[in-house]
């Protein structure tokens, strides 16, 4: 099933986007295994202002097949973010990410669960919510007597609503401040300073994911975790 999903790209949901003649030349470079050409011609819409998660999926497929694994995770990693469920970006970010050398910063479990919603689904969520506590306390106004048979429902469908906008809020800001460096290069030292002429500190390679801490002119703050933290190239990554 794999090979079968990196064999054809996904064309439909894009295709009813914007069913332009660039993304159809794009599948057919694909096809005719041009995978380079195909990948470059995948960012050119990019570039031109659409995206979708098929077009990023069809993106990290030219990417993995061109033998560019870092930039495969992350166009993989980008379509997640919109479409976190779907079993083919989640298949195709783990075979990926299991070709990689690392390493590879752990997502927290906390976080692992709010990723299983996009942005946008936990602020449907939330309005859903709100809207449907406003709607039932207006109900009250006109029909006090629907009071006490529909307490309960109102009290949780409250909590519930809390809890939504709860979760939005952290997924906010988890998503602007986890901010994230995938290498793009066979391998890359980081450093302990960010100096060329500073000690490595340990060794990143092709489809690595660091977290960012800080940036300093064109040097990167990253870790994969405690003991390993230092110094990368920010033309060595891409950010996510």
């Amino acid at each position: 099933m794999l090979a079968l999903v990196l064999q054809f790209p996904f064309s439909a949901t894009f295709a009813a986007l914007d069913p332009s003649a660039s993304f159809e030349k794009a599948n057919r470079l694909y096809e005719q295994r041009d995978y380079a050409q195909a990948a470059a011609a995948y960012e050119e819409l990019l570039k031109a202002g659409y995206t979708s998660p098929a077009l990023q999926f069809n993106l990290g497929n030219a990417f993995f097949k061109a033998g560019r694994l870092g930039k495969a995770i992350a166009a993989y990693r980008r379509a997640q973010a919109t479409a976190p469920r779907d079993p083919d970006i989640l298949a195709n970010l783990q075979f990926a990410r299991e070709q990689s050398r690392g390493p590879r910063v752990k997502t927290p479990l906390w976080r692992a669960v709010l990723l299983r919603l996009s942005l946008s689904e936990w602020t449907i969520a939330a309005s859903a919510g709100l809207w449907a506590v406003l709607g039932l306390l207006t109900l009250f106004q006109i029909k006090p007597s629907l009071r006490q048979s529909l307490r309960g429902t109102t009290i949780t469908l409250g909590a519930l609503t809390l809890l939504a906008c709860l979760c939005l809020a952290l997924a906010w800001s988890s998503a602007s401040s986890n901010r994230i460096a995938v290498v793009i290069t066979p391998q890359t030292e980081v450093r302990h300073g960010p100096l060329k002429e500073s000690q490595p500190a340990f060794t990143a390679y092709d489809g690595a994911e660091l977290e960012i801490l800080d940036r300093k002119d064109e040097w990167l703050q990253v870790t994969a975790g405690p003991a390993r933290t230092g110094w990368i190239l920010a033309t060595d990554t891409v950010t996510l």
